[in-house]
């Protein structure tokens, strides 16, 4: 059976959830740095008699501090917009923001929708995990139970993160917003390798 349906790239939310969290802070940086930097441009200029001039190295660290909650704001954000999952004729597809992550249908054993309520439980979670899911527990995400991953468990945690990995046995978590449509697209994409493989075995053994 052929896939009707066009391979797609869906964004993980899991990603765009950690720009929200963390840009809160960064903004909090971004305006503290400000907030010194003007401050002490302020004394430096009108009341030079008032302070000495290392009001300066406070400007200058405010400087540093602004920049940095502005790098942090917009690293996030790039962060956030580029991963997706995407199911190809022969693979699946992960795109990390650092380089992807690819396994083929060979290692799916199942794959099945599941609350992430129930995925990642919140009595489970404490301080940043829990504020990371906390608006997404009524999420559905689409669980992917795999055979074995295409590199090791401690690689994938480390380019992934801990939000893309089942917590129990060996698996992923895609959360995207479109969960059916890429339950669709991941039956149909394995539906055709069956069918080439099964395909490929009766052409060999008639040779």
């Amino acid at each position: 059976m052929k896939a009707n349906t066009k391979a797609t790239k869906f964004p993980l939310l899991i990603y765009q959830r950690y720009h929200q969290v963390q840009r809160g802070r960064s903004v909090m940086w971004l305006f503290v740095g400000i907030v010194l930097a003007v401050v002490a441009a302020l004394f430096g200029f009108l009341g030079p008699n008032l302070v000495s001039g290392d009001v300066w190295l406070l400007f200058w660290a405010g400087m540093v501090i602004a920049v940095f909650g502005l790098i942090r704001f917009l690293f996030t954000l790039v962060l956030s917009r580029i991963p997706y999952v995407q199911c190809t004729p022969r693979t699946v597809k992960i795109q990390t923001p650092f380089m992807p992550v690819v396994f083929s249908y060979k290692r799916i054993e199942n794959t099945r929708p599941n609350n992430i309520h129930d995925v990642f439980p919140p009595q489970k979670q404490k301080g940043e995990r829990k504020k990371m899911l906390e608006t997404l527990w009524g999420e559905t995400a689409i669980v992917v139970d795999l055979k074995g991953y295409p590199v090791s468990k401690s690689l994938l945690r480390t380019m992934l993160g801990p939000y893309l990995l089942t917590p129990k046995g060996t698996g992923f978590v895609f959360l995207v917003k479109d969960w059916m449509a890429l339950s669709r697209q991941l039956a149909d994409y394995q539906e055709q390798w069956r069918t080439r493989t099964s395909t490929t075995a009766a052409q060999r053994s008639r040779q």
